[in-house]
């Protein structure tokens, strides 16, 4: 099981789409619990987006809420590196590793290895959750604060279930059936 600090920001990367920088900078003013809906400037792109809370989020964040609007949803994390020998990025592929999950590690072409797998997935993941559930690539962009068509399709991964739901959606060639 995660440490605390680190189930919120997971629940908050997949649910909400954040980089990891943004997830541990979030304060609870940030977070609108009655209207249900969470909102932020991206550190990368300084875009502002606002996000309607997943119930799944919602119910976590009540039952972690406390009573400092100043702060942070994942104390204990807000502060910290992000990359680096000790950076969160680190910690991160560790409690992957620990929960035996296969980052996927690859040789690059300048002869470092890196994670095809890593806390930034979850935005993809996010991002191609939405793709597979039919949400058109507009509201996609809006949610994730991608400014882009093509930077978006990098992050948009279509499963083969809505592939195959497409094809079916065909109509029928006249005389097919005749042979």
């Amino acid at each position: 099981m995660a440490p605390p600090d680190w189930k919120t920001a997971i629940l908050v990367a997949y649910y909400v789409g954040p980089r990891l920088g943004d997830v541990v900078s979030l304060r609870w003013d940030q977070v609108d619990l009655v209207a249900g809906v969470i909102f932020y400037t991206q550190g990368k792109t300084d875009k502002e987006v606002e996000v309607p809370l997943h119930p799944d989020l919602e119910e976590h964040l009540l039952a972690i809420a406390g009573d400092n609007p100043r702060g942070f949803l994942c104390p204990t994390l807000a502060g910290q590196r992000i990359s680096g020998g000790k950076g969160l990025s680190l910690q991160f592929a560790a409690l992957m590793a620990k929960a035996g999950i296969d980052q996927r590690r690859i040789q690059s072409s300048r002869n470092r290895k890196f994670s095809r797998l890593s806390f930034h997935s979850l935005r993809h993941s996010f991002s191609s959750a939405l793709a597979n559930a039919g949400i058109s690539a507009d509201v996609r962009m809006k949610l994730t604060g991608h400014k882009s068509l093509d930077v978006h399709r990098r992050y948009t991964h279509v499963e083969m279930e809505p592939l195959k739901h497409a094809i079916a959606a065909l109509p029928r060639l006249a005389g097919e059936n005749e042979a």
